[in-house]
């Protein structure tokens, strides 16, 4: 059996947690980490079928090779194309697209918007993990009407990540600066005593007491942070 680094079990227990949601399906792995988390779907019975995307040939072929050895050939396929170009997407598909820029996710997903009905987004469920620009991340799928099912975070060779999973079609909304820059569902965590997500909140204190002299949002939610903390 595969062992996954901590950021992608982190990652594939989201995967898990969404298939029991969604009933049976694909996962579809956009910027697939050598095939790793989609040879793990395929091993613990929580994907039909895997799809993995890779803008490069290089990584794709490193993907193929996984896969094979794994004994998946025929189960999956892997495509050289930019983030979902070219995938149909399919009701009970989930869509995992992690370790990859905020900005590159907001793209990737705009476009998907763009092409897929609305029927179709409904059954479907999406796993995000940003590696920058997390707050862009969240106040952009808010703003397109995606719920957030949850949020988790793990720690990684001393980094933190923020993982989302997400299902598609409500009306837009706003988040508010504090949301958007600590989590939509993580403060409510820190509340019921979760010291990993306390922890997060306390590196988040300090990166964003520097950034807060020249980001008027990320100074909106520490003021908001701070007047929660006095209550």
């Amino acid at each position: 059996m595969l062992k996954l680094s901590s950021r992608l079990s982190a990652v594939f227990d989201q995967v898990a947690a969404a298939r029991k949601d969604i009933g049976p399906g694909r996962v579809i792995d956009v910027g697939s980490d050598h095939g790793l988390l989609a040879v793990s779907c395929l091993e613990n019975g929580i994907a039909s079928d895997v799809i993995c995307t890779e803008i490069h040939e290089g990584p794709a072929e490193h993907s193929k090779e996984a896969l094979k050895e794994a004994g998946f050939e025929e189960r999956s396929q892997v495509f050289v194309t930019d983030g979902l170009k070219g995938i149909s997407l399919k009701k009970g598909d989930i869509i995992v697209i992690a370790g990859m820029g905020g900005l590159n996710i907001i793209d990737i997903i705009t476009r998907c918007l763009e092409t897929e009905s609305v029927e179709v987004l409904k059954d479907v469920r999406f796993i995000i993990q940003p590696q920058k620009s997390v707050n862009l991340v969240r106040k952009f799928f808010a703003e397109r009407g995606f719920v957030f099912d949850d949020e988790s975070v793990c720690t990684d060779r001393d980094f933190f990540y923020n993982i989302m999973r997400m299902s598609y079609g409500v009306s837009p909304y706003e988040l508010g600066a504090f949301r958007e820059c600590y989590g939509v569902l993580l403060p409510g965590k820190a509340e019921e005593g979760d010291e990993l997500v306390k922890s997060y909140f306390a590196h988040l204190d300090e990166v964003f007491s520097i950034r807060s002299r020249s980001d008027t949002v990320v100074r909106a939610a520490l003021e908001e942070r701070k007047r929660h903390e006095d209550q």
